[in-house]
């Protein structure tokens, strides 16, 4: 960095090598004193600085801090509770073989597979996903963590973070650059700006997994040695591409860089290094993004998961910059790729690709909606809901794409929560391991400890460690926002509330006071799918305005798009809300006779068995047979001559190891 309020560099050099035994010694036992630990039911987590730089400018007020927000009992908790265990159980010893063999240094640990094998293109990507995961877990899982958990997690966090910084710095002796630090050699990027493309994958998107995990160690898990460490691989982003000229960068960035301009616009927020913006901006991809920029929508063709981090990074640039152009192609991509371009759950592509503009029936597979590309989709949405928490088109798409695709990947029966690669929609689709990337792979798995690294097993370690993120966000005129109906505890304006709630099984949400007093205007969001709402506060009903400014019929647009309380709370004050739910056919633009269907926010799946062939459901034969778990049954036909029979309908999200269909023919 060449400059900005906050220079560690000078100090941590000659401190490293003292920081890199703390963290090994972190990692081997030794208490960590620096950090108050957060016993069950308590919310004193560790909040190192004033604001999280993901978050954004207008996330410096809106985020709720992830210290004052916990998961309570239900699926979500479930899920993060799996993914727990799996963080703690990784080696970070194997996470780190193919550093330590890229660096010239013997190694013990049995080495990794998947995409992480030692002969892969893109090994060391997990390790940058993995440090983000456990400074997220560590921040904000306090009531499913004991204190000796969360001491794991920020121990093994240390550990990998010291690690690395050891690495980088013998970079010189292993024959790269100065603050280098990757799991393959620095040779990738001067074949990549030679033109042999042919030799790499995708090298910069590694740096960007790298940086990403760095920063989030330093800023959710208070270790500053992480800061140094980013710093000095930005530098070397810095130097290796400003000898290039516009036109080179430009064909360069025709390969696959990730996020890595959002991580260093977040990098820049924390340091204020300008030499660190400019490097960001190098990495504005025109040929992506100024056709979105100019509201045009050429998105056929494009892979999905290239191009989404390419989105969110341009809008952390408009924020840091202001320059517009970066924000109308963030706002226009949104609204395209959503409106578009997205299936009834929320994801998005087909074999990993956007087709064209409005074809769903036409683009339906057993390789539809990638988990990274959702993951990467509830990022950008959630930033643009900072923006304008009003535009209730936000948090309508981040609550179906949460609840019917990313809670939906886990396998609950897995003791370690694999994920699954895709959430197939096709007729007879299975989740699975992809068989794309690992043909004859058990079709029953969706993934194993070791040998099957991928993006969306990497994504798939932070995803639940974030479910808390944007349950409740704050309003530019100070209203606690309820985005989300999951079950949490949440501390806000010296009050601590408890949300219950099990939506959809029964609709609605209770939010009471579990201790303080205080004024504060408490606002819950109205969804789409609510065919009506009222509320009581202390058994009271309220009365309700209507809001004309959503879209839609003039039923929904009676509904207000959200309810506003406001008052002085005090312990035991309940407020419920209760939605009025029905079924709804969400058809298919190219063709509509062919629909999905959806039960307030959750879309069903229709559980095929053995039969083969397209579906054709009688709507008028649709009945809910089960509350809790929610279940349906309807008449359905294979399209043999008088096959019609019973078949069940479950949400999505519920799939497992069956054969199911999403769309199917309207009979």
């Amino acid at each position: 960095m060449t400059g900005g309020p906050l220079r560690r560099r000078e100090a941590l050099t000659v401190l490293g090598s003292a920081a890199i035994l703390a963290g090994a010694a972190a990692y081997l036992g030794v208490a960590d004193t620096s950090s108050a630990s957060l016993r069950p039911g308590a919310l004193d987590a560790y909040t190192p600085g004033a604001a999280y730089a993901p978050d954004g400018t207008a996330g410096k007020t809106a985020a709720v801090p992830r210290a004052d927000i916990r998961l309570l009992g239900g699926p979500f908790q479930g899920n993060q509770q799996r993914n727990l265990a799996y963080l703690l159980f990784l080696d970070p010893d194997r996470m780190l073989r193919s550093f330590r063999v890229n660096y010239g240094l013997p190694v013990r640990a049995m080495p990794i597979g998947g995409w992480e094998n030692p002969a892969s293109r893109i090994r060391g990507h997990v390790t940058g996903h993995l440090m983000s995961a456990l400074a997220w877990a560590y921040a904000d899982t306090g009531t499913t963590a004991s204190d000796h958990d969360r001491s794991a997690l920020k121990a093994k966090g240390d550990y990998l973070v010291a690690q690395l910084a050891s690495l980088q710095a013998r970079a010189p002796k292993a024959g790269y650059s100065h603050g280098y630090l990757s799991a393959f050699p620095e040779q990738y990027f001067t074949w990549l700006e030679d033109g042999q493309v042919h030799r790499v994958q995708s090298p910069y998107y590694m740096i960007h997994k790298y940086l990403a995990g760095l920063i989030d160690q330093y800023q959710l898990a208070g270790n500053t040695l992480a800061l140094d460490v980013a710093g000095r691989l930005a530098d070397w982003v810095d130097r290796r591409t400003r000898k290039l000229s516009y036109q080179h960068m430009q064909v360069v960035l025709d390969v696959e860089f990730g996020g890595l301009p959002e991580a260093l616009a977040n990098l820049y927020a924390i340091t204020g290094d300008p030499a660190t913006l400019k490097t960001a901006e190098r990495f504005y991809h025109a040929r992506f993004l100024d056709p979105l920029a100019a509201n045009i929508d050429h998105l056929q063709g494009a892979q999905c998961n290239v191009s989404t981090p390419k989105v969110i990074a341009a809008l952390r640039l408009a924020e840091e910059t202001g320059n517009e152009k970066y924000w109308n192609a963030a706002v226009n991509f949104w609204r395209i790729s959503t409106a578009h371009h997205s299936y009834a759950i929320g994801g998005q592509g087909n074999h990993e690709y956007w087709g064209p503009p409005d074809v769903i029936a036409g683009a339906l597979s057993n390789y539809n909606c990638e988990g990274c590309v959702s993951y990467n989709m509830l990022k950008l949405t959630r930033l643009l809901h900072f923006h304008q928490p009003g535009v209730a088109a936000y948090m309508d798409y981040y609550e179906r794409t949460l609840v019917n695709h990313m809670l939906g990947t886990q396998d609950p029966g897995s003791p370690h929560g694999f994920v699954a690669y895709y959430t197939g929609l096709s007729p007879g689709a299975h989740k699975q391991d992809p068989s794309n990337y690992f043909p004859g792979a058990n079709e029953n798995v969706f993934a194993t400890d070791y040998d099957t690294f991928t993006c969306d097993t990497a994504t798939g370690l932070e995803t639940p460690t974030r479910f808390t993120d944007t349950i409740y966000t704050r309003d530019p005129d100070g209203a606690l926002r309820v985005n989300l109906f999951i079950p949490s505890r949440v501390r806000a304006a010296g009050l601590m509330l408890r949300q219950a709630t099990s939506i959809p099984d029964v609709p609605a949400t209770t939010l009471t006071v579990e201790a303080g007093t205080g004024s504060m205007t408490l606002r819950v969001r109205v969804p789409a799918w609510a065919t009506s709402v009222r509320a009581t506060l202390n058994g009271r009903p309220q009365s309700l305005p209507s809001d004309t400014s959503r879209a839609g019929s003039p039923a929904q647009a009676a509904r207000p798009a959200a309810i506003d309380v406001t008052r002085v709370w005090r312990p035991g004050d309940e407020l419920v809300v209760s939605f009025g739910m029905g079924l709804t056919l969400r058809r298919a633009p190219d063709n509509p006779r062919v629909a999905a269907l959806a039960y307030g926010p959750v879309v069903l799946a229709v559980l095929t068995g053995d039969a083969v062939g397209s579906l054709a459901l009688d709507v008028s034969s649709v009945r809910q047979v089960s509350a809790s778990p929610l279940a349906f049954e309807a008449l359905g036909s294979f399209g043999t001559p008088g096959d019609t029979r019973p078949v069940s309908l479950i949400p999505v999200c519920d799939v497992v190891h069956q054969r199911y269909t999403t769309y199917w023919q309207v009979q």
